[in-house]
């Protein structure tokens, strides 16, 4: 596996979104061009190739990944592999993400799409699908929780709220990384046996129409396999579970001989299976991450890290940020450096679970300024979730630095200055002088409203 501190992609051009190959040899899998939306690329062009069965219910802005499905359905069209599939449209979002992950448990590759408010009906679902095996993905379209009011529109309190549940998350800055990583997320999450969240923002790239790259039939097959094919064992743990083989997508319950899955236990026994979960199933996710985005770039041509960088090789100060967001602040960097001559950069979180600290660390030490932009706004907590997290990384790398650690060793004095700040909540204008203003207060140079300076 491939060393988390080395996985990051860089795009020094800042001609696009994703890092292509520059290479005179075409991938073998270069994509169908195509106009389409977000929505519409993540599930009539991966999920209903790919799955077995979608089981969800509507929720705006992933409302129409479910209709997608039905229609797929209703239609007759086999996935990829051959195989029919089944769509449920349940009574609600905790119903049908207690569905889906039952089906997957049943050895089927199973998606549900949902939004908001049905991210948190589901909430008790989400904690028991991984301690079952389960390696399901919910596909998200993120949205602002009602709070003072109801908004439909983008924000990330949804799946923020979901952040320690134990699924892998992925976020996608356009709805072509969204489409490429629901293939390599999956990919991953039938190595690790752990079901994992595939997000994008609601409204901005779900329902924005632009040119994207549709995987071809092949790269699916070739790429992820069936849910059938047997594979060799990629852990240890999984060996002592199943022997040198097992299925791709294993059949936890045998529906023609079942036995309980997720009894009761008692105090002898509970810890034992939590703490087992981190030593033998969570820790190599980030490993078999790097190696699907290596393998998936090596054939299309797309490449993606944990972590994705955009002109910060030389950069005193770095944005850091999730969703499309991340397009905006790169046209900006862009206006600083032909304007001001300024060394800005910005990096896009592209894994938020497991938390890629190592990656983070190497991204970001030495430089002078951090700015942490986040949708959403948590009022009672020391910080926002994105900078919570990259104040513990650095705090450890610090520690590993005086004492020795897992993470990349950095000195006091490369610890950057961190500015965070919330944007664009319930799909907001973030314009550039948001982005422009960001980086005049991280330098000093203007006031916040309330008078404080940097």
């Amino acid at each position: 596996m491939a060393n988390q501190s080395s996985a990051i992609e860089s795009n020094p051009s800042g001609t696009s979104g994703v890092t292509t190959d520059s290479s005179p040899n075409k991938p073998k899998y270069p994509g169908i061009r195509l106009t389409c939306n977000g929505n519409q690329l993540v599930t009539q062009h991966v999920e209903t190739r790919i799955t077995d069965g979608g089981i969800f219910y509507p929720i705006t802005p992933s409302t129409e990944g479910g209709e997608i499905y039905q229609q797929s359905y209703a239609s007759g069209e086999l996935n990829v592999f051959g195989h029919p599939k089944v769509a449920i449209e349940c009574e609600g979002e905790h119903a049908a993400q207690g569905g889906a992950t039952a089906f997957a448990v049943t050895g089927k590759r199973a998606v549900n799409f949902t939004s908001g408010q049905g991210i948190v009906y589901a909430m008790e679902q989400y904690y028991h699908a991984p301690g079952k095996g389960s390696t399901m993905v919910l596909e998200v379209g993120a949205r602002a929780l009602t709070k003072h009011a109801l908004n439909v529109h983008c924000a990330h309190d949804d799946f923020y709220a979901a952040l320690d549940t134990g699924w892998i998350m992925a976020m996608g800055k356009t709805a072509q990384q969204a489409a490429d990583q629901a293939i390599i997320l999956r990919k991953v999450c039938e190595l690790s046996l752990n079901p994992g969240m595939n997000i994008q923002d609601g409204m901005l790239t779900t329902h924005s129409e632009r040119t994207f790259y549709a995987p071809e039939a092949d790269l699916l097959r070739e790429f992820l396999g069936a849910p059938d094919d047997m594979i060799d064992s990629p852990t240890p743990a999984q060996i002592e579970l199943f022997g040198s083989k097992r299925r791709r997508v294993p059949e936890m319950l045998d529906l023609k001989a079942p036995v309980l899955l997720g009894p009761v236990h008692n105090q002898e026994h509970h810890m034992n299976g939590v703490v087992a979960r981190r030593n033998n199933f969570n820790e190599p996710i980030l490993g078999f991450l790097q190696d699907a985005y290596a393998e998936f770039g090596q054939l299309t041509g797309r490449y993606y890290g944990l972590v994705s960088s955009y002109k910060t090789e030389d950069a005193d100060t770095v944005f850091v940020s999730l969703g499309c967001a991340a397009e905006n602040i790169e046209e900006a960097v862009d206006h600083l450096r032909s304007t001001e001559n300024a060394k800005v950069g910005s990096i896009h979180i592209n894994v938020i679970r497991p938390f890629p600290e190592a990656a983070v660390i190497e991204a970001l030490k030495g430089k002078k300024q951090v700015i942490i932009l986040e949708r959403t706004d948590e009022g009672l907590s020391a910080d926002n979730p994105l900078a919570r997290d990259i104040r513990t990384a650095f705090s450890k790398a610090v520690e590993a630095h005086k004492h020795g650690g897992s993470l990349p060793p950095i000195a006091p004095d490369e610890v950057p200055l961190i500015f965070r700040g919330s944007y664009g909540i319930g799909s907001r204008d973030f314009r550039p002088e948001h982005i422009l203003g960001a980086y005049e207060y991280s330098q000093g140079r203007i006031a916040r409203n309330d008078g404080k300076k940097a």
